[in-house]
């Protein structure tokens, strides 16, 4: 057993070995633990205070204008005036198709298109003529058919004048008959000499024949009378047919319109082989850049078909904002553009327009949320933005994706 002194201290094992230093530890720690949440919220809230009121989005890329050239016409391509990827001006010669053939097309059309004036020409003088004919041929008929009926009249009188004659001429021979009757007697009985019988008897003659005389001449008027008939009912024939001059007039202008229509028509085909003829130069539309080229010298190419992609200068961005953060978007905010191409350079801009529709509606078989297969996704709402300062040295080509920010503050 050790012996214990009354010097020596007396140890006490539930004790802490060193009490003082362990206080000390856990105040550096609640320290440190301190500064540390609070620099944390410190940090956070400068963080918030920073993004408050802006909205920000990756899923954004530069747009342009991208114009597919085609070939207006079909044929052999005759000559290519251009390179992959060259920058062109408006009404810049691209290529050149086989012309011949257009040419011989645009030929045969102004051929034609001669031959119809000089049809309208034809025509509008036949309608002058058919004018002219159709009022003297009316004249002329008018006038034949008052001669018919003067001739009619007259041979009417006529016969009128003969049936007189026949019966001055009858009694007259009646009257000779008994002349030669009374002379007779006389004669026979002694009382007179022979020659006023022979008289008598010649008178007798002479009477009886001028009565045959003027019933020949009624017959020849009574033929006559058919014949002025005849001809009347020919001259009133002719008269009503002639007597519609508006009608002949209508139907020789409405020739001479039919045929002002095919010099019409004529022109409209010379036109458009006007056209198709210079649709064999196909030229640039637009100002810009061509790539994608898509034909060569020799090529057979269709009305329609694209020979080169055309992108145009004028560029802008499209966002594609979640439907939660357009909320306080409006046209005209102010807008932080950064390009993943050019990493170190910020461009602003300021949004142009949004969306009427949800990018989803526009595709091609847009989600129908009535089928029974719902399931709700966040949207996406294009905004477009007009790029308004773009650095010297900075090309923006459609396609390039780029972060953007919006200060919805504004």
């Amino acid at each position: 057993m050790t012996a214990v002194t009354a010097d020596a201290p007396i140890e006490d094992s539930t004790a802490p070995a060193t009490p003082v230093k362990v206080r000390g530890k856990s105040r550096a720690r609640w320290f440190v633990a301190g500064a540390v949440l609070a620099a944390a919220l410190g940090g956070g809230g400068a963080l918030f205070a920073a993004t408050r009121g802006h909205e920000s989005t990756d899923n954004a890329q530069i747009d342009a204008e991208v114009v597919a050239v085609p070939a207006r016409v079909g044929g052999i391509v005759a000559a290519v005036h251009f390179e992959e990827n060259q920058q062109v001006r408006a009404g810049d010669l691209l290529a050149e198709l086989d012309s011949e053939g257009p040419k011989a097309k645009l030929a045969q059309a102004e051929a034609t298109l001669e031959a119809a004036e000089a049809a309208a020409v034809a025509a509008d003088a036949d309608a002058r003529v058919a004018e002219t004919n159709a009022a003297g041929n009316k004249a002329i008929a008018e006038a034949s058919l008052q001669t018919a009926k003067a001739g009619t009249a007259t041979a009417v009188d006529q016969i009128a004048e003969a049936d007189a004659a026949i019966k001055t001429a009858s009694a007259a021979m009646q009257q000779a008959e008994t002349n030669r009757d009374r002379t007779k007697n006389l004669f026979e009985g002694g009382a007179i000499a022979r020659a006023p019988y022979d008289d008598a008897v010649t008178a007798l003659a002479i009477a009886t024949a001028n009565l045959e005389a003027a019933k020949a001449r009624r017959n020849t008027l009574k033929s006559n009378v058919g014949q002025a008939s005849s001809k009347l009912d020919e001259a009133s024939a002719r008269a009503k047919q002639t007597a519609d001059v508006a009608s002949v007039v209508a139907q020789a202008q409405a020739r001479a319109k039919a045929a002002h229509a095919q010099v019409a028509t004529a022109k409209a085909a010379r036109d458009l082989a006007a056209l198709d003829l210079s649709y064999t130069r196909i030229l640039a539309p637009h100002d810009g850049v061509v790539s994608k080229k898509a034909i060569a010298e020799g090529q057979s190419v269709s009305a329609g078909q694209p020979i080169v992609q055309l992108v145009t200068p004028g560029v802008w961005v499209t966002a594609n904002f979640k439907e939660t953060q357009i909320q306080r978007m409006h046209v005209g905010q102010p807008v932080t553009v950064e390009v993943d191409a050019f990493s170190k350079v910020e461009l602003r801009g300021e949004i142009e327009s949004l969306s009427g529709a949800t990018g989803s509606r526009f595709t091609l078989l847009p989600p129908d949320n009535a089928t029974g297969n719902f399931t709700k996704v966040v949207q996406r709402v294009p905004v477009r933005v007009r790029v308004t300062s773009v650095p010297d040295g900075v090309v923006l080509r459609p396609g390039m994706s780029v972060e953007l920010t919006v200060d919805t503050k504004h």
